[in-house]
């Protein structure tokens, strides 16, 4: 199984741009007044967003092979930069972390203690099991390397099993599997999983089986926050990124946004290509922007809960999407700020 020429692939564009937004789309998805229905549609489908990011990682660095110092080098940068600086920039302007004390040693201590301990905005988790998964890469590579598909298919039948299923079982059943797993747990799964499903030579049967999947996954998970399914105390079963109907529905969705993006004809990809390059930047700067968004329209005298949801919701989320995407192309011209939006 040697490693595709990634060099520029469109349909992974496009699948990296249609993740930034559906990341952006979850976060306002409140905006508007009922029907309830339509907040939650939106909801469910932005879902996939964070597994996509996980599985375009997979697909495009599993497949490379170079020295741990080279990768390291190359990846610390592109990640460890923007995760403090972003980290710091969301602790100071959005939770006010010097207000109580002033600017001072201990308070800057206490600053990062935070960090290190977890994301100082919602959205900055992702860099948490990423940075770990970074550091578990040039072993995974060795793996990919010298394995066979069935054994990637074992790999990620077991993580199925230890994760997605276990989870059902030990909530539903008196099932406790005392076996240590943990190897084989986390979004790990989603990297090989990325890796195959990019890989899959794309056949009329196996898209309509994608279909069926990602709608079975979006009904059921649709059900779930609609009627408040149990277990309400336990996210991980159910509504979770690691939950059973959210991995069916992502790798669906992978599959079929992958055909989609095969279709697109080169006189969209310079465009394509530009807003994938700024994706990251919007995933990181959306949440200020979104903030301004409501503020700014809290000033005109308007509600963000009123207006109907199936509308607003796309428009303040294509808005904030563009508007973030104006800011991070502003940056990256920048050549010492563009570090921070690589």
């Amino acid at each position: 199984m040697q490693p595709k020429d990634t060099t520029r692939l469109h349909w992974v564009d496009f699948l990296r741009v249609l993740a930034t937004f559906l990341v952006v789309l979850a976060h306002v998805d409140l905006w508007g007044s009922p029907p309830r229905q339509a907040q939650l549609f939106y909801y469910v489908l932005s879902r996939v967003g964070v597994p996509f990011f996980f599985m375009i990682s997979g697909y495009l660095l599993l497949g490379k092979q170079e020295g741990i110092g080279e990768f390291l080098k190359k990846r610390a940068w592109k990640i460890l930069v923007p995760f403090l600086v972003w980290s710091v920039l969301y602790d100071v302007f959005w939770n006010q972390s010097f207000a109580p004390t002033g600017f001072t040693v201990e308070a800057v201590l206490k600053m990062f203690i935070r960090i290190l301990r977890g994301p100082r905005a919602g959205h900055l988790w992702f860099f948490y099991p990423l940075i770990g998964l970074y550091l578990f890469m040039p072993t995974l590579r060795l793996f990919v390397a010298k394995a066979r598909q069935s054994d990637l298919y074992y790999f990620i039948g077991l993580w199925f099993f230890a994760v997605p299923v276990l989870y059902i079982l030990s909530e539903f059943t008196p099932l406790k599997v005392g076996f240590d797993l943990q190897f084989a747990t986390g979004y790990v799964g989603y990297f090989l999983l990325g890796l195959v499903l990019g890989r899959l030579e794309l056949t009329p049967r196996l898209l309509w089986m994608a279909v069926c999947i990602f709608l079975i996954g979006s009904v059921f998970t649709y059900a779930v926050h609609y009627f408040n399914l149990p277990p309400q105390n336990n996210e991980t079963v159910f509504r979770s990124y690691l939950s059973l109907n959210v991995v069916l529905m992502s790798a669906a969705a992978f599959l079929l946004v992958r055909a989609a993006g095969e279709q697109i004809t080169p006189r969209f990809a310079p465009a394509l290509t530009l807003f994938s390059q700024t994706s990251f930047g919007i995933y990181l700067v959306h949440l200020f922007v979104m903030n301004w968004v409501a503020l700014g329209w809290n000033a005109l005298g308007f509600s963000t809960e009123v207006g109907p949801s199936a509308l607003i919701i796309p428009l303040v989320a294509l808005t904030v999407f563009l508007i973030s995407f104006l800011i991070t192309y502003i940056l990256r011209k920048i050549p010492l700020v563009r570090s921070i939006v690589p």
